[in-house]
């Protein structure tokens, strides 16, 4: 969250001191992959305080316990390695099922 809102105080500063639009485009679309990453890791953070089947998968696949910090690595692990073949990166990663791959071991490494 800190590189977040880094992040955002850089682009606001360049925007105030009207900086190159490409340079700023490109802050945007990082911060948009980083909001992403977090989004997700959140969100797969929160279903697993409800599903013990999911922490024992996770554990199970050798990522460690359910700590939020283990999550957003693994989050961020899966993340990096999508293709986004001329797609919208941030949007693929908000879309990715991150459950899939931790339900069924024989894949999540």
């Amino acid at each position: 969250m800190l590189e977040i809102n880094d992040l955002r105080r850089r682009i606001a500063k360049l925007k105030f001191e009207r900086a190159s639009l490409t340079i700023i485009e490109e802050l945007e679309a990082q911060l948009r992959i980083l909001k992403a990453i977090y989004d997700s890791a959140q969100a797969l953070y929160a279903a697993g305080e409800k599903d013990t089947k999911l922490q024992r998968s996770f554990a199970e696949c050798d990522f460690g316990g359910w700590t939020f910090d283990n999550v957003y690595y693994y989050v961020y692990e899966q993340a990096v390695a999508i293709e986004p073949d001329r797609q919208d990166l941030a949007t693929l990663i908000w879309q990715y099922d991150y459950r899939a791959p931790l339900l069924t071991p024989a894949t999540a490494k």
